[in-house]
């Protein structure tokens, strides 16, 4: 594929994604209930593209615990404080460990 191609496709994409963001947003803002059904099922979509069984039940309980934390939250700028929360959290208890056992291997 040349490098022409591999530009009109990225750009392809990007407009595609664009589009389909435009369209969440919307949806969002004029009906929640339908917003949250698009969401849940390209999340049950995710974890069955999984190959191994083990790892759709280790998506599927990360997905749980997930919702239940938010669920507890309140309003919506708890629930975007407490993702931010897990995230920095997850970066320092989970990945930062693992780069630095990693580079101790060198």
């Amino acid at each position: 594929m040349s490098g022409i191609a591999r530009a009109q496709e990225k750009k392809e994409r990007e407009e595609k994604a664009i589009a389909e963001h435009e369209r969440l947003s919307r949806l969002f803002r004029e009906n929640r209930f339908a917003f949250e059904r698009e969401r849940r099922q390209r999340i049950e979509e995710a974890i069955n593209s999984a190959k191994d069984e083990s790892r759709r039940a280790r998506l599927r309980e990360l997905q749980d615990a997930w919702d239940r934390r938010l669920r507890k939250a309140g309003s919506n700028h708890n629930r975007f404080v407490l993702a931010q929360t897990f995230f920095w959290e997850h970066i320092f208890e989970v990945w930062q460990p693992a780069l630095e056992r990693l580079a101790s291997l060198k």
